[in-house]
């Protein structure tokens, strides 16, 4: 059983690599979400890339002309950029020859007049959710702080309590590690942090795209959109087998920053089945061996609406039924369902 709420407003920010294309997906075909706009920044690859990666899966799925794509944050506060190219290949979104030539440019705007714009929009309804490093938000909460008391949520994928993928103690998580800066202003900022919501990797690593969903994903066979998305798990999967060890299939990351805004929204307790904690962080700005982890520094009662949300497990065949169902919505807005020689494909896999 399925409970309707109103469509969530949210704006989107993402460094778009192969599980931030699935998380554009959830955002822009799933009835529960009200895609406002989304900005792409430096993180799995240099902004050129992730813009074109944004830019090319709303063109695959056909949601285009529906939403203004602008650039985001182009490197951290303080540090050089690194990026994931070991991961997500060269051009952040390698695998697939099926993503197509986007048929749009990305807004010519100002990032942060747009999310600001959207905010005061949408007072005390809309919510931020970032995938990527947190350098975007956290320029805009910094430049303009008015904003705060006026976004409901800000769900962020990012940190990891118990888990860590990123520094020389492997001890943090990529986005956080990036612009440790950027995610110490936003969580640890009493103003704005009792609105977070963490989805850290001791949540996302229980997500695998098995063999099984891999083959959900790809259904019939007959399906453009769905053989696109099941290349990007294929090659996702085999960079996280070589580089991190999990031999079952990559975790998805980033659509969790999203599903989880759905309890906080009015989903049905039974239906999402969300655990969470709260609690105060610190994060670990100094250039060390531990740059970028977060941790707790003192717990709260749930109920008392102090320190960061941090969710911790959920009812996960929740979570893949409402992939698939995006999925099953794409092919009916996806421009790359028409026959091969009505839309132009991008003809090389970096």
């Amino acid at each position: 059983m399925t409970i309707s709420i109103n469509p969530i407003p949210i704006w989107l920010d993402c460094d778009t690599g192969h599980d931030d294309a699935v998380a554009i997906l959830l955002a822009a075909c799933s009835p529960y979400f009200n895609l406002l706009g989304v900005s792409a920044s430096y993180g799995n690859a240099p902004i050129e890339c992730t813009v074109e990666n944004t830019l090319s899966i709303l063109t695959a799925i056909g949601k285009y002309k529906d939403v203004n794509v602008y650039e985001g944050a182009a490197r951290p506060w303080v540090q050089a950029p690194k990026f994931a190219q070991d991961i997500h290949g060269l051009s952040g979104l390698d695998g697939s020859a099926l993503l197509p030539v986007p048929q749009i440019k990305a807004s010519s705007g100002n990032y942060k007049t747009a999310i600001k714009d959207a905010i005061l929009k949408n007072k005390g309804k809309i919510s931020m959710v970032s995938i990527g490093p947190l350098t975007t938000i956290a320029t805009v909460l910094k430049e303009y702080p008015y904003l705060k008391e006026h976004i409901k949520y800000i769900s962020i994928m990012g940190g990891g309590f118990e888990e860590g993928n990123r520094n020389a103690n492997g001890s943090a998580e990529f986005n956080f590690w990036l612009d440790a800066d950027a995610a110490r202003y936003v969580l640890t900022d009493p103003e704005i942090n009792y609105k977070c919501i963490l989805a850290t990797l001791d949540l996302t690593h229980k997500a695998i795209a098995t063999k099984d969903i891999q083959k959900q994903i790809l259904g019939t066979g007959s399906s453009k959109v769905r053989n696109l998305y099941h290349e990007l798990f294929l090659f996702f999967a085999a960079t996280y087998k070589t580089t991190q060890g999990f031999d079952y299939g990559p975790p998805v990351h980033d659509p969790l920053a999203l599903i989880t805004l759905l309890h906080f929204y009015g989903m049905a307790s039974e239906e999402i089945d969300l655990r969470y904690s709260r609690m105060d962080v610190e994060v670990i700005t100094e250039t060390n061996d531990d740059e970028g982890k977060v941790y707790c520094i003192e717990q709260h009662e749930i109920t008392s609406g102090k320190g960061v949300i941090a969710v911790s497990d959920m009812n996960f065949e929740f979570f893949w039924e409402q992939l698939l169902l995006a999925l099953t919505a794409a092919e009916e807005t996806s421009t790359i369902e028409v026959q091969q020689n009505d839309y132009k494909l991008k003809t090389e896999v970096i």
